[in-house]
């Protein structure tokens, strides 16, 4: 796990690596903050406020206006269900659902164990497959929810033992 200090040369790095002219590139900055990290912390914001002169107002604007910044640390596995119109009009929610009561998640989607965080994202832009989850980045179409708890029995067995 990575210490406040780690993440502030992490940072500065990030800074370091665009034009002192050209500071204000703070949506290459978020997103190469959240590639190393893997989220976007509150302190990191605070430093990254001070460091670039922007309000954490605009920051935090820019934050809640593009869904994909995190502010917390995904589970060691990502499951996302589309909930598009046809992936919708396919079950999507209905297969959230079932993923959502049957994990036991927190508000934020995360398993208690750190096994799998669950979300729900609007279209992916793969409507002929319908239903569609996305699993560690890899797609899936025409989805039925007992293929979702194989896969995710398959990677329970592959989690090296960790969380329950």
């Amino acid at each position: 796990m990575s210490t406040h200090t780690d993440n502030k040369l992490c940072l500065a790095q990030i800074m370091g690596e665009i034009p002192a002219d050209d500071q204000k590139q703070l949506l290459n900055i978020l997103n190469q903050l959240q590639e190393k990290n893997g989220y976007i912390a509150e302190r990191d914001l605070e430093e990254l406020a001070v460091l670039s002169g922007t309000p954490e107002s605009v920051l935090h604007g820019l934050m809640s206006f593009f869904s994909s910044y995190r502010t917390r640390p995904l589970g060691r596995n990502h499951l996302l269900v589309c909930s598009g119109t046809a992936c919708y009009a396919c079950g999507a929610d209905l297969i959230y659902n079932r993923l959502v009561s049957g994990l036991d998640l927190d508000e934020y989607g995360t398993s208690p164990d750190g096994f799998i965080t669950v979300e729900k994202v609007q279209c992916v832009g793969a409507c002929s497959l319908a239903p569609v989850t996305i699993t560690n980045k890899e797609l899936e179409g025409k989805v039925k929810f007992t293929q979702i708890t194989e896969k995710l029995a398959s990677l329970r067995r592959c989690d090296g033992g960790q969380g329950a």
